[in-house]
């Protein structure tokens, strides 16, 4: 028995220690990274109703909608009214994207994003009751078994 809690906890250690040396090498907390090209780069998370949530490596000044782009663009049933942008200094900046693509393209030059920024695609809430919920399966289900019994009548 105390040779399994001794290789129990030696395991807790060694992979305490070795997903400390993986963290470090994959994200950085660093504002600002630049690779061997000399091209300065920053992370960049895209969280919420989009194809491929997740952190990316962008370069500086990118532009709002390539990263949405790289994320694999919004889905069906995104709230592009309310599109959040969190800022690492914990402040948040709210964009209508409806208005911006359907008006004004100058309004996507000034969205200006900053290292470790995080852009929180919300889904609607039609869109949540209707892939979400069995509600709507159920209601079907009724309807039929109604539709049914009325014609065996």
């Amino acid at each position: 028995m105390l040779k399994i809690k001794n290789i129990i906890i030696l395991f807790s250690l060694c992979s305490l220690i070795f997903s400390n040396i993986i963290e470090s090498k994959l994200l950085s907390n660093d504002s600002y990274i630049t690779g061997d090209d000399g091209v300065v780069r920053m992370y960049v998370n895209v969280l919420g109703h989009v194809k491929n949530p997740g952190t990316y490596v962008v370069y500086d000044g990118i532009d709002f909608l390539t990263v949405l782009s790289m994320a694999g663009g919004y889905l069906n049933g995104s709230n592009l009214r309310n599109i959040m942008i969190h800022h690492n200094d914990g402040t948040s900046e709210e964009i209508n994207l409806k208005k911006i693509l359907s008006i004004d393209s100058e309004s996507l030059i000034s969205i200006h994003l900053k290292p470790h920024d995080t852009i929180y695609v919300e889904e609607t809430s039609w869109s949540k009751f209707i892939y979400s919920s069995n509600l709507p399966g159920i209601i079907l289900g009724i309807l039929n078994i109604a539709l049914t019994l009325e014609r065996t009548n």
